[in-house]
Parts: C-alpha cells; sequence; structure tokens
C-alpha cells in the first residue's frame, strides 16, 4: 500500500485538533494502519487531543512532527504526544496498528513514562515482542467492536495497560543501576517537564517551577542542567517558541497576538527571543516555511 500526499495549499486560522473517534471504548481506539482513517485525514497536518503510538511491524514511513522531518523503517513503535502537529507524507507496504490513547485514562505511572521517559521512536529488535504486541493488539481490536458493557471497556484498558509495561520493560531494563542521587534528580526532571507543559505561557520564571517543586532555583537549574544540558529558562523558552512556530505556521493570527497567546507581552522582546532561537524573525520564519 502506498500513500504519497501533496503539500498544504491553504492555511487555515486555526491548527485543526482532533478527538478519538466515536466508536473509541474507554478512552482508547485500536486501528490497523492498513485501513484508511476515517476520522480525519492524517496527510495534512493537524494535532490530536490524546496520544498517538504507532506499532509499525512492516513497511517505510514518513513524518513531519513539529517541523522535523521524521523518516523510520519498521518494526518500531512511535510516540506522538497530545498537541504535537503532525502528518503522514508517505508510507510504503505497511502492517501494524495505531491507538489512540486519552491521557485521562492512564496511571501515573504510565503518565510519567509517556511525558518525561519516552523521547525517540523504539526499535523492536526482538521478534517475540513483536508477537505480543500483535497479539494484544488484535485482540484489543476485537473487544473494541463487541458490545460496549463496562467489562469490555475494562479489558480493553487492562490490555493497554500491558501494551506500556512491555514497553517500560524492554526500554528501561538497562536502566535500573542508577544512584539515589540520580533517582531524585530524574524524579526532579519528571515534574519539572509536567509543571512546563501545563504552565509554560504563564510562568515564565524558573522561581515559579522551584517554588512549586519545594527546591531552590539553583538545585532546580543545577539538576535540569546535568541531566539534559540546557537550562530552566532554555526550556521555558523553547516549548514556547515551538508553539509560536506552530501558530506561525498553520494560522492567520499576527505577531502580535502569537507572542500574547504564548505568554509573551511586550512584542519586542517576543521578535528579538524567536530570532535569537530560530535565527529567523517570526515574519521571515512564516515566509520561509509556507513558500
Amino acid at each position: 500500500m502506498n500513500f504519497v500526499f501533496d503539500k498544504l495549499k491553504s492555511k487555515n486560522q486555526h491548527i485543526k485538533q482532533f478527538t478519538l473517534a466515536p466508536n473509541a471504548k474507554a478512552g482508547v481506539l485500536i486501528t490497523n494502519i492498513q485501513k484508511k482513517a476515517d476520522h480525519h485525514n492524517i496527510s495534512k497536518p493537524h494535532r490530536d487531543d490524546h496520544y498517538l503510538l504507532l506499532f509499525a511491524f512492516e513497511g517505510s514511513f514518513f513524518f513531519k512532527i513539529d517541523f522535523e522531518d521524521v523518516k523510520l523503517m519498521a518494526p518500531f513503535i512511535l510516540k506522538i504526544e497530545p498537541n504535537q502537529v503532525h502528518q503522514l507524507v508517505e508510507s510504503k507496504n505497511v502492517d501494524g496498528w495505531a491507538i489512540g490513547i486519552e491521557e485521562f485514562i492512564l496511571e501515573s505511572e504510565f503518565q510519567t513514562y509517556l511525558e518525561t521517559k519516552w523521547t525517540s521512536p523504539i526499535s523492536l529488535k526482538n521478534k517475540e515482542n513483536i508477537e505480543h504486541f500483535n497479539t494484544i493488539l488484535e485482540l484489543g481490536n476485537q473487544l473494541q467492536i463487541t458490545s460496549g458493557d463496562i467489562y469490555t471497556s475494562k479489558s480493553i484498558l487492562f490490555l493497554i495497560n500491558s501494551l506500556l509495561c512491555l514497553i517500560i520493560k524492554e526500554t528501561e531494563k538497562d536502566k535500573g543501576k542508577i544512584s539515589t542521587k540520580e533517582k531524585r534528580g530524574y524524579i526532579i526532571e519528571q515534574e519539572f517537564k509536567k509543571l512546563l507543559k501545563v504552565n509554560f505561557k504563564k510562568w515564565k520564571s524558573p522561581s515559579q517551577y522551584a517554588s512549586e517543586l519545594s527546591i531552590s532555583v539553583s538545585h532546580l537549574n543545577d539538576t535540569i542542567k546535568e541531566l539534559t544540558q540546557s537550562s530552566v529558562s532554555n526550556h521555558i523558552q523553547n516549548i514556547s517558541i515551538l508553539e509560536a512556530k506552530r501558530l506561525l505556521y498553520f494560522t492567520d493570527s499576527s505577531v502580535k497576538e502569537i507572542g500574547y497567546e504564548v505568554g509573551y507581552e511586550d512584542p519586542v522582546y517576543f521578535g528579538k527571543l524567536f530570532k535569537k532561537i530560530t535565527s529567523f524573525t517570526p515574519l521571515q520564519f512564516r515566509k520561509q516555511f509556507r513558500n
């Protein structure tokens, strides 16, 4: 099967955001990727308000995710987060499953893993694991089309939890031997990133995050810099400018409006910060990437 899609020809006033399809059960939708998506056009740039996990067992894929070209050969698992702008540009000879998952149904351990620890596509090298994933997903898909009673919904959730447990086991098996100090640092990093995701538009000072975490600003900054090679301020600025890029590309809002939207009341400062991080002014970026 081969999908090749045209470039986006027109810009909408807003980035389209999609919810799970109405036939989702228990906050989960499992779809065979050989079937054409009927809920929305995945070839056009869009956001989802839920997690998307792609279990690709065969084929080649070309995505655009937040202005990055992502080209992958199966087998792999790809995570796309809520609000990431993405599209499928091309795929060939594909087989596998896509899962849409609402954030609210996830246990806290799995939320933390998806938000802070799963940072890149996971290559699947163990054939036995691939068979396990496929078996679980096939069963979940079958349950999805049966009656909608509470026990069926619970069964689907148990299967999703099983999948996430197997993924964590596969990716974390070599990360168990860390010191107590390192563990504390990772916990701080995880909590900071969760706060950042929710509050970056209104919290621009590292002190606001440190206060919420009940630690000093210097301790927060030292921990984040040691683990990520980037300061707290840089993380705040980078997530803000990424959202500004999305709005510049996919909407017709003015630069001033976009600056306000991502938390900067001074348009001049916003313009200088944008250029510092991207090497473009906001208008240059819009022109460069739209043409």
